[in-house]
C-alpha cells in the first residue's frame, strides 16, 4: 500500500512528519510517488491559527471529494487541541498529537525511536523537547502539547550522529521552547556540535527572558553555531505584552538583542509579531512600529490575531476587526520589507558561508537567501562574496570557482 504525509505548521511538525514516514517506511508502506495515488494519506496539523485548521479542513473535503477510497489520518496539535472540530472533518482515523503508527503496525517505543535521514533537506531538524509551561493567552500549544517533556543529552547526540552519517551538516535544533531544556539549551548545542560531520548548527525560536548572557557568552565560544536568532516579540508595546502575559518588557527584549549582538556582531534578528491583539490601539500599535525599526529585525513574521477556543485571550474584551487586522499586518509587513532590503544592503561586499541546497541557490549562517549564476554541488558549503541585494535574495560569487567542501 502507498501512503503520503502533508504537513502544516512549524519546524517541530516537519520533524515529527519525517518520524512518521519512517515509521510507514519501515512497516512495509511505500511512500506515493502522486499524492492523489496514496492509499493513506496522514495529515500531520497544526491548531495555532483559525487559518492553519481551515487548510487543514480544505484539504481532507478536497481529498475526500477527489479520491473517496483514501484512508485520511488526522493527527497533530489541531486534534489534540480540539477534538470536536477533528472528529466532524471527515478524517477516517483521528490521532490526537504524536503519530506512532496504525492500528496495524506496531508503534515504537517512543516518538523518536525510529530516525529520519530527511533527505528532502539540505538542514536536518532535530527536536530536543516538547511541550510549554508558559501561558501566553493567545496561545493553544500548551493544551496540544502539553507541559515541557525533554530528551537527554545522550538521545540527542545519538540522533544528531545519525543525521551527520547520512550527510546532514546542518543541524537545526528545535522544540516548542528549548530554552526549557532541562539541561540548558548550551549543553545540547555543544552535545550537537561535537558531531563529526556537524558544520553548523541552528536555533530555532527563543524566549527573550529565558536566556542569560552567561548563556550567549558560552553560544559564541561555539564556532558551529550559525549566527542567527529567532526572538520571539509578538508586540512591541509594554502593556500588550502585559496582556499577552508574556515575561519581559520592551526594553529588556532591546537590552537582549544588543547582548545578541555585542557578541554575535554579524547576527541576523528575525521574530514573530502579532497584529490586533484584543484591545490594541493605534498608539499601542506605533510603540510595536517604532521598535521594530529601532530593533532593525533582518525578517519579520507578522500575522494577525487568531482567537483560539480555550484560551484567555479569547475571553477578552475589545476584539479588532478582521479589517483593521488585516491592515496593520499589512504595515508591519511593509516595515519589515525596509528593514530586510537594509540588511541585505549592508551584507554587499561581505564574505559568508553558503550551504547550497540546489546548485544555484542556498543560505548563509544568517540564513541570508543566496542565489549564484555557477552551479555548485548540493549540500556542499562555499565562501562566497556577496554581489548584490534582490528583494528576496542577495546574490554571490565564489571567493575561488574551486572552493567547494563535499
Amino acid at each position: 500500500m502507498y501512503f503520503t504525509v502533508t504537513t502544516f505548521g512549524c519546524k517541530v511538525n516537519q520533524y515529527e512528519s519525517s518520524g512518521i514516514s519512517e515509521i510507514m517506511k519501515q512497516s512495509g508502506y511505500i511512500p506515493a510517488e502522486l499524492t492523489h495515488s496514496a492509499d493513506i494519506h496522514i495529515i500531520n496539523s497544526c491548531a495555532v491559527t483559525e487559518n492553519s485548521v481551515r487548510k487543514v479542513k480544505g484539504l481532507i473535503s478536497r481529498i475526500k471529494r477527489e479520491n473517496p477510497l483514501t484512508n485520511v489520518v488526522l493527527c497533530g496539535c489541531f486534534p489534540k487541541a480540539f477534538p470536536v472540530q477533528a472528529a466532524e472533518t471527515g478524517a477516517d482515523t483521528i490521532v490526537p498529537g504524536i503519530f506512532k503508527g496504525l492500528d496495524t503496525i506496531k508503534p515504537p517505543p517512543s516518538p523518536y525511536s525510529l530516525y529520519s535521514p530527511q533527505s528532502e533537506r539540505t538542514r536536518a531538524f532535530l527536536k530536543i523537547q516538547d511541550g510549554c509551561n508558559r501561558c501566553c493567552a493567545y496561545c493553544i500549544i500548551p493544551k496540544a502539547r502539553g507541559r515541557v517533556k525533554s530528551r537527554s543529552i545522550d538521545e540527542i547526540q545519538k540522533e544528531a550522529s545519525f543525521l551527520a552519517g547520512v550527510g546532514h551538516k546542518e543541524i537545526v535544533i528545535t522544540g516548542i521552547n528549548i530554552c526549557a531544556y532541562q539541561s540548558s539549551l548550551v549543553k545540547a548545542v555543544k552535545a550537537v556540535a561535537q558531531i563529526d560531520g556537524v558544520r553548523r548548527v541552528r536555533l530555532s525560536s527563543l524566549e527573550p527572558d529565558m536566556i542569560s548572557e552567561e548563556d550567549i557568552i558560552s553560544l559564541a565560544e561555539c564556532p558551529e553555531l550559525c549566527e542567527h536568532f529567532h526572538l520571539s516579540l509578538q508586540s512591541g508595546s509594554d502593556t500588550v505584552l502585559t496582556r499577552m502575559n508574556r515575561k519581559y518588557t520592551a526594553r529588556e527584549f532591546a537590552v537582549q538583542a544588543e547582548t545578541i549582538m555585542k557578541h554575535f556582531p554579524s547576527a541576523a534578528l528575525t521574530t514573530d509579531i502579532i497584529a490586533g491583539f484584543p484591545g490594541e490601539t493605534e498608539e499601542e500599535f506605533a510603540e510595536t512600529l517604532n521598535f521594530a525599526k529601532k530593533i532593525g529585525f533582518a525578517k519579520v513574521h507578522a500575522f494577525a490575531f487568531s482567537p483560539r477556543e480555550g484560551t484567555a485571550a479569547a475571553k477578552m474584551t475589545g476584539q479588532l476587526p478582521k479589517k483593521l487586522k488585516a491592515e496593520r499586518v499589512a504595515q508591519l509587513q511593509q516595515l519589515e520589507g525596509t528593514m530586510r532590503a537594509d540588511f541585505f544592503e549592508r551584507l554587499i561586499g561581505t564574505e559568508r558561508e553558503v550551504l547550497m541546497e540546489t546548485p544555484f541557490f542556498g543560505h548563509t549562517r544568517c540564513y541570508t537567501p543566496i542565489r549564484t549564476t555557477v552551479a555548485y554541488e548540493r549540500n556542499s558549503i562555499v565562501e562566497m562574496t556577496v554581489t548584490d541585494a534582490e528583494r528576496d535574495y542577495c546574490t554571490a560569487i565564489s571567493n575561488s570557482l574551486n572552493q567547494c567542501s563535499s
